[in-house]
């Protein structure tokens, strides 16, 4: 098993390090989750529509057929129409999602999709589990993704305010993940580590860069430790897990808000990615008197 290059990179202060090897992380517990892409009423009784998991991973083989279920609920006092998309996304390097019409991206699994049902009415304090079907080409290798986007039809509400009326569409969203079985290729670099001491010894601000160099989803978390000139560890921040799709980059921007004294210090970040080796490297910060 192969440890990181030793070279360093240019554009970047970061220092490369001896990979520890370690061991793919377990599958986050997926719970119910609402996610609006469009604002809640401002006034009015609220819309309570929602949808559960907040993520919906299938698997199929090349040439084959995955499928799993997403339910949608309606917990608003009227009944509501519904209509279920599949969209691409795209997840930035800050770990915000994007919504793309399809065809927007490489890796769209909308035209392979399914939904059944499409469109459905759902009477108050109703669910109705939505089969989702993706079949995937014989020759198709990697990950292909995308977001299943619940809209309802259009609601009026009243502000109570000389019938002032306004009509909300709040739309509810959760990733389609579809690694194709026996394809994937797990890889990861940490390419980029950037350090700043924040004026008046308040702290630093800490930039760790991750890229998916595989051909699937990783879901990439780790810690980062400040050392002093001795050696001495003076904390650990934990790195929120985040799903970064082939290609794509990851930038965890750590802010350190401990006092720091006038010296030399090492911030040391350790990445865990899913595959056979954690990824460590390391850069200087320099707090000036």
């Amino acid at each position: 098993m192969a440890d990181l290059r030793t070279a360093r990179i240019e554009s970047s202060t970061v220092k490369r390090i001896q990979s520890v090897h370690g061991i793919r992380g377990k599958a986050a517990v997926l719970t119910a989750a609402l996610l609006l892409l469009a604002g809640m009423p401002l006034s009015g009784q609220p819309l309570e529509f929602g949808l559960t998991p907040p993520e919906l991973e299938l698997v199929p083989s090349p040439g084959g057929t995955a499928s799993g279920v997403l339910v949608v609920f309606n917990r608003s006092p009227r009944r509501v129409r519904f209509r279920v998309t599949v969209e691409d996304i795209y997840i930035r390097p800050s770990g915000t999602v994007d919504v793309l019409k399809p065809p927007s991206t490489s890796w769209s699994v909308a035209a392979m999709s399914r939904i059944q049902p499409a469109e459905f009415d759902l009477d108050p304090d109703h669910q109705i589990p939505v089969r989702v079907s993706v079949t995937v080409p014989a020759d198709a290798r990697g990950g292909r993704y995308g977001a299943l986007i619940v809209s309802p039809s259009p609601v009026l509400q009243m502000t109570g305010v000389r019938g002032t009326i306004a009509v909300i569409t709040p739309k509810l969203a959760a990733k389609l993940l579809v690694p194709i079985r026996g394809t994937e290729v797990v890889q990861g670099d940490l390419i980029n580590m950037l350090a700043a001491a924040r004026p008046g010894g308040k702290g630093a601000d800490i930039k760790i860069v991750f890229k998916n160099t595989g051909n699937v989803h990783v879901r990439a978390r780790g810690t980062l430790v400040l050392l002093d000139a001795a050696g001495r560890a003076l904390g650990k921040v934990e790195l929120d897990e985040s799903i970064v799709l082939p290609g794509n980059a990851r930038e965890f921007a750590v802010p350190w808000t401990k006092p720091l004294d006038p010296g030399t210090y090492t911030a040391r970040a350790t990445i865990d990615f899913g595959g056979s080796v954690l990824l460590a490297g390391e850069t200087t910060l320099i707090r000036k008197p």
